[in-house]
């Protein structure tokens, strides 16, 4: 074998060879420690290698051992092959004459066989080289294999707890010293580089706003021994708040003394995800229980907080429904940005003004509640109800539009716990429903007689419903005649209820009730349809049919369908027109309104003003409508044989309609002074009792048949 200053290692004997002479058999001990000898004298070319040292690399007596430095280096791994090279070069310079290294070398079978190779320099030349070596090569393997697996899985953890975000520390409880890792210092921002710091240099970094809670529970743990488990903030060295999470294990160790071994995770992130998806769940907690528009408690959080304090309230309690008045109006004609403001303007009034305490909700459309606990007798409920309508009532400004609501308000008051009653909410609805039907801008209290009232309604809402399904809604026609020579003119549709339970049910009878269950647009249609059905029946019965006029509701002009609707049915040229109630239409008026009413006049069907002088509809509003025709309210006109003044104002109105060219029809005609005043005031067209009564279609047909010219005949049919 040749050294690395050229000398060749050759004649390499096995332990069968002899011993260089003069050598002591010192290797049976050895030996029986499994350990290989090796020995080279380099001057007298002997050379040594033990039986073991063949065992160990799985030769034989008879194997070949390479006798050349290079060949033999390429039977060690490649890893170390510069470290043996580097250790022979320190040898051979003289800088040392210890020889201990480790190396894998290739045994026989081709795998890695791990030696620790340990020997000295027995002698050297003049020149001070090496001449005689002497040694051992221990195997390894198994220990190496535990070391290396141990370090594998010291990496996996150091990668586990970098990806962790974990610093690692160690505090002698005896000394007051302890250790942090390089991801310690890392995670506290320390460029100093010093693992080895005396405990309680940890607390300068502990949080102000946390020390107060965490220097005693520290302290404590170490007093009593006890493991630490703690999330907290630091502040690291460049002055950032994180927050960790401080873990760590006390141990007692004979050999080293009591220890903490701890780990603490930066868990910042997590913090602060934890965090904001904790006000996230607030922020929608607090939108489940409150409304968007205004920031009032809604229902669901009045409820909770009535029944809360329903269990452990011990006044009375009081609630005040609210529902605002003309709100539909300002969001019809000014648009819903109009209405969300009136909202939002009604509900700053009632923050305002509710008592202290009370609760403001808003529990749908425009309808509010206050809830009141510890509520004040109704006297003083009476002054806060005035208080609120008083307020309400104030104008308030859109933009530039000024703008007028008002409100009405139901109150329910249970004087004790023991009085405590879900229906409570009930029972201020009902008092609204009252407030309302009495005129708006008014307060109602609950009374018994209100669900009794309630119940009623209830019913006619079941019979009315039913009579919807079973079709017994159908409409009379009552005759309409030329003021002058008393023919027919025109047929006016009037809706009817043909009960099978309750006999013919006049309009005043079922149309509120229809109102309150917001249905009259659908009667509207059934009406229509019915009309129009009738109209083509009487027509292939070969009759002569004037225009009929069919009411239309103002729920029923404001649908944005309407139009569209109407463009379905097979509408007959030039017989069909359409009253709108002047009361309630004419001065209220949108763009749904305008767009409706020009669809009507496109498909040819007239427009008619019912109840004319009942409202107050403006000349403008008619000049702008133009309408074909008006009828004065039979108010107006039943009163004209005994006064003088009321005949002077229907005779304005019929002179306004001949101005503006519209013609005039007088409702309420029942004796004939009244025929004949009207006729002498040049009123167009007459419809009442006096002239024909309502009836029904069939009656209709045989009263088309035999129509004569005269009213006395109309009488007779």
């Amino acid at each position: 074998m040749k050294r690395p200053d050229g000398t060749e290692l050759s004649n390499v004997p096995d332990d069968r060879a002899r011993q260089p002479e003069g050598e002591p058999f010192w290797e049976t001990a050895v030996l029986s420690a499994n350990q290989a000898v090796w020995d080279h004298d380099f001057e007298l070319n002997r050379h040594h290698l033990s039986k073991t040292w063949r065992d160990l690399r799985g030769m034989s007596a008879d194997d070949h051992i390479h006798t050349n430095t290079e060949a033999w280096l390429k039977t060690v791994h490649e890893h170390d092959v510069a470290h043996i090279v580097e250790e022979w070069q320190r040898i051979d310079s003289g800088e040392t004459d210890v020889i201990n290294y480790k190396f894998r070398q290739r045994h026989k079978d081709g795998h890695w066989v791990w030696f620790l190779s340990r020997g000295r320099v027995v002698r050297r030349n003049a020149e001070g080289l090496p001449v005689r070596i002497v040694g051992t090569d221990t195997d390894i393997t198994d220990i190496k294999t535990v070391e290396l697996e141990s370090q594998r899985m010291a990496q996996r953890l150091d990668v586990a707890m970098g990806a962790a975000g974990m610093g690692r520390w160690e505090l002698n409880v005896e000394t007051g010293q302890a250790y942090w890792d390089d991801r310690m210092l890392q995670m506290l921002a320390i460029k100093d580089g010093i693992h080895n710091r005396p405990g309680d240099d940890w607390l300068q970094f502990v949080h102000p706003d946390d020390r107060a809670e965490i220097y005693p529970y520290l302290s404590d743990c170490v007093a009593k021994r006890q493991d630490i488990a703690r999330d907290y903030r630091v502040l690291t060295a460049e002055r950032e708040t994180i927050h960790i999470r401080a873990r760590a294990k006390y141990v007692d160790d004979l050999g080293s003394g009591p220890h903490y071994y701890g780990v603490n995770f930066d868990i910042t992130r997590d913090k602060l995800q934890a965090e904001e998806l904790e006000r996230a769940r607030a922020l929608l907690e607090h939108e489940s229980r409150h409304d968007a528009l205004t920031g009032l408690a809604n229902r669901r959080k009045l409820d909770e907080v009535y029944l809360e304090n329903a269990r452990h309230n011990s006044g009375a309690v009081a609630v005040l429904h609210f529902d605002i008045d003309h709100f539909k109006q300002i969001n019809d004609t000014l648009g819903h940005n109009a209405g969300d403001a009136t909202l939002r303007h009604a509900a700053d009034v009632l923050m305002r003004k509710a008592p202290d305490k009370a609760l403001v909700s808003r529990v749908g459309g425009d309808e509010f509640v206050v809830l009141l606990f510890d509520a004040p007798d109704d006297q003083a409920l009476q002054l806060v109800a005035e208080d609120f309508i008083l307020e309400m009532s104030r104008p308030f400004h859109y933009g530039a539009q000024k703008c007028s609501i008002g409100t009405s308000i139901g109150i329910a008051r249970c004087a004790s716990p023991r009085d405590f009653d879900e229906n409570l909410f009930i029972n201020a609805d009902l008092a609204l429903y009252e407030a309302k039907k009495a005129g708006r801008g008014r307060y109602r209290f609950y009374s018994s007689s209100m669900k009794e009232e309630a119940r009623r309604r209830k019913r006619s809402f079941d019979a009315l419903t039913a009579g919807v399904e079973k079709g017994e809604i159908t409409c009379h026609y009552q005759p309409q005649f030329d003021a002058v020579t008393l023919e027919v003119s025109g047929l006016e549709a009037l809706v009817r209820w043909e009960s099978e339970k309750f006999g013919l049910m006049m309009p005043q009878e079922f149309l509120p009730v229809a109102e309150d269950m917001g249905i009259l647009p659908e009667f509207d249609d059934l009406v229509l349809r019915r009309a129009l059905h009738d109209i083509r029946t009487w027509h292939n019965a070969g009759l002569h049919v004037p225009p009929v006029s069919v009411n239309v509701s103002a729920t029923r002009l404001k649908d944005p369908m309407l139009g569209e609707q109407l463009g379905t049915l097979d509408l007959p040229p030039g017989i069909l027109s359409f009253e709108l109630l002047e009361s309630t239409f004419l001065d209220a008026r949108n763009e749904v309104i305008e767009k409706n009413l020009a669809a009507i006049n496109a498909l040819g069907i007239s427009i008619e003003i019912d109840d004319f002088g009942s409202g107050h509809a403006s000349i403008a509003s008619l000049l702008e409508i133009a309408p074909a025709r008006l009828k004065i309210d039979r108010a107006l006109i039943r009163p004209i044989v005994d006064s003088e003044r009321q005949r002077e104002l229907v005779r304005t109105i019929i002179g306004i309609g001949h101005m503006l060219g519209i013609r005039v029809v007088a409702e309420g005609v029942e004796t004939d002074p009244h025929i004949q005043i009207l006729q002498e005031m040049n009123c167009c067209f007459l419809q009442g009792f006096g002239l024909a009564r309502p009836m029904d279609s069939a009656n209709v047909a045989h009263f088309l048949s035999r129509a004569a010219p005269s009213a006395r005949a109309g009488r007779e049919a």
